[in-house]
């Protein structure tokens, strides 16, 4: 009998580190999200977060004595991932692809603007998406540069007109110029009808 308590509290503690691990991650593929050279292995949270609430929904219900405390334990930790499911399921049924059509290289090197179009939302014109991205290896980080809206006014020109200042062209709004600080993040952001 003591032999069948000592394994299942080590069945227990064994799903609840696992479960706990998996949430780990899927909290921390949200925290690490700028790094986008890292983001395909570490930016998943539905892969990570619903089966470590489903273990830890199954760690409830084996481990936890009182009824009450186990329901709620079960219902508490399946309504999460559940719902991190849905909102999973939901992100990717809407979510319209990009497709990088230019980059633009610093003259130093250090950083890049990449462009990417796509259509907004489930309305036809087209969007450019504006980024900024460092060159660091694995700790390259990306950071929002703006977005235009076809819709609204067209994107002309992207160039660099000093080492950390890239000028972007618009065709209603005329040019913004925007500073880029050492970490690669923008003093401002261009707003084209997004």
């Amino acid at each position: 009998m003591a032999r069948r308590k000592r394994s299942s509290a080590t069945t227990v503690a064994i799903l609840t580190l696992i479960g706990a691990v998996l949430c780990t991650l899927a909290v921390g593929g949200f925290l690490l999200y700028p790094y986008y050279l890292l983001r395909p292995w570490i930016y998943h949270p539905v892969w990570f977060g619903v089966p470590g609430f489903l273990l830890l929904a199954l760690a409830c219900w084996l481990g936890l004595g009182r009824a009450a405390v186990k329901w709620a334990g079960v219902a508490v930790c399946v309504l999460c991932g559940a719902a991190l499911g849905f909102i999973g399921w939901f992100a990717t049924a809407y979510a319209n692809p990009m497709n990088a059509v230019g980059t633009y290289r610093a003259p130093d090197g250090g950083v890049e603007v990449v462009v990417y179009q796509s259509t907004a939302g489930l309305a036809p014109d087209l969007t450019w998406e504006l980024r900024l991205h460092t060159r660091r290896g694995p700790l390259s980080r990306e950071s929002d540069l703006g977005c235009v809206n076809s819709d609204v006014m067209a994107l002309n020109v992207i160039q660099w007109i000093g080492p950390r200042t890239v000028r972007v062209g618009l065709s209603r709004a005329g040019a913004v110029d925007v500073v880029v600080d050492d970490q690669g993040r923008p003093n401002r952001t261009v707003n084209g009808g997004c």
